[in-house]
């Protein structure tokens, strides 16, 4: 079945030319924090050293999140989906489907494409903008076929 869900929780950079300084790019719009708890789980729970987090944060981690979510992706924009229900599922993995699955963020004069597939513990793969958060990604893990120990 096929369905259209609208994303609208979204909250735009302004001015959007903040996405064209390179700065802005490591601070993003979450600012110059490092989070004690990132998407849930502790963030690097095992650094004490804040100098430390602060260069993984800033230097590694948030260029390129912010580059997939603000600046190729659309996280800063409120958008609908239409796709395979559950359409804001990423991979099968998320809703319990086996098999490919494809949406399309339908912007104001842009559709941006997503396709996936899932075999129970055996391949996951996903190219193109994330449904639920607008990035842009790709992912693909191979693990044993099912039955073999």
């Amino acid at each position: 079945m096929i369905e259209t869900v609208a994303v609208t929780d979204h909250v735009p950079v302004t001015p959007w030319t903040k996405k064209l300084n390179p700065l802005w790019w490591l601070q993003g719009p979450d600012g110059w924090t490092v989070p004690a708890v990132n998407n849930g789980a502790p963030y690097l729970p095992s650094i004490s050293a804040t100098w430390l987090r602060r260069l993984i944060w800033f230097g590694i981690r948030n260029p390129g999140m912010n580059f997939v979510g603000f600046i190729v992706g659309v996280e800063d924009r409120n958008y609908t989906v239409t796709g395979v229900a559950p359409a804001l599922a990423s991979t099968g993995r998320d809703c319990g489907q086996e098999g490919w699955r494809w949406s399309v963020i339908n912007l104001k004069y842009v559709r941006l494409p997503f396709v996936s597939y899932y075999k129970n513990g055996f391949i996951e793969f996903y190219l193109g903008w994330r449904p639920a958060s607008g990035g842009f990604g790709i992912k693909i893990v191979h693990g044993k076929p099912p039955g073999v120990a």
